[in-house]
């Protein structure tokens, strides 16, 4: 376990976080008030409102009303997280960043111990920890994060190379420096759902990650979350990132590139496109011969050829 200590040189240090909202009104004062609440108190919460049909603005606007520090904004149509996010960027003042949905909560440590982890860590520039998962009444369901989506051995460094592959980074869990947006640009207006994912490979190529083991956040699991809402959607923008992948970065080895086939073999397959799914998944076959480092890709790949095969002929 990680213990957190005051640290001077960010003691002052300016804090942005991003809070995007769309028909969260039953979380957003809850979610707004862990950060205002914050051990670290020098900072701004932009809230940006996707247009949403509930009374969430009503609420917001009283939270600015309540402290100086909340900057509220409002769309006047629906646009989508990736959109609220790089709002809330362009007119970030901290020289940090933070992000958290309005349906999360931040534990009161949170800011202060990932400031500390980056002023100790010079050469790292984001910070990422996890998360205990909660449920509709954000009650502790017994459950963290790591133990659904395990980050990579070692988790800290330069992860780019376990990023393609998978995302294991909670959103809400990551504090950054600003340079990184600066270097990296904003969120992919295009994908959905998975645009933090497509995001933290692209900061990953260029820059180093630290990992916490102290759950310093609270993921909300509920009804609504898009996990549940969306797995045809996240299908689809999964295959879309897998895709970017391999023509952003023709530098991977072919072992990457087998796995990746594989997974857009298994995607187009989920979707009901068969054909096409056999055909990526053949591709991930004759790449994964040429690489000793991908014989359980291969070996997955002809697994799931053969009984593709079997289910149509049955």
């Amino acid at each position: 376990m990680i213990h957190c200590g005051a640290s001077e040189s960010t003691s002052c240090a300016k804090v942005s976080v991003i809070m995007p909202c769309f028909n969260h009104a039953r979380f957003v004062v809850e979610g707004a008030n862990a950060i205002l609440r914050q051990s670290h108190a020098n900072l701004e919460l932009i809230i940006v409102d996707d247009c949403s049909t509930d009374h969430s603005w009503d609420l917001i606007q009283g939270l600015a009303v309540s402290d100086r520090r909340v900057r509220p904004f409002r769309h006047e149509q629906n646009q989508g997280a990736s959109k609220s996010r790089n709002d809330g960027l362009r007119v970030a003042a901290g020289e940090f960043i933070g992000f958290c949905d309005a349906d999360d909560i931040w534990e009161p440590q949170k800011m202060r111990c990932q400031l500390d982890l980056l002023e100790n860590n010079p050469t790292s520039d984001v910070v990422y920890c996890d998360t205990i998962i909660v449920d509709e009444n954000g009650l502790p369901k017994g459950r963290l994060f790591s133990e659904y989506i395990p980050p990579p051995k070692p988790p800290s460094g330069s992860l780019f190379r376990n990023l393609i592959r998978r995302n294991f980074i909670n959103t809400q869990s990551v504090l950054m420096r600003k340079e990184c947006v600066q270097r990296v640009g904003y969120f992919d207006e295009t994908i959905k759902w998975v645009e933090d994912w497509w995001y933290w490979i692209r900061v990953s190529r260029d820059h180093r990650f630290l990992y916490s083991p102290e759950p310093l956040a609270r993921y909300r699991v509920h009804s609504q979350s898009t996990g549940f809402t969306q797995k045809r959607g996240y299908c689809i923008n999964r295959f879309k990132v897998f895709r970017r992948i391999l023509r952003q970065y023709v530098d991977l080895p072919s072992s990457a590139r087998a796995e990746i086939f594989y997974k857009m073999g298994v995607d187009l397959c989920q979707l009901g496109k068969r054909q096409a799914g056999r055909r990526l998944l053949w591709d991930a076959v004759k790449m994964s011969m040429t690489d000793i480092r991908a014989f359980s890709t291969f070996c997955r790949a002809v697994r799931r050829m053969i009984l593709k095969t079997c289910v149509l002929f049955s």
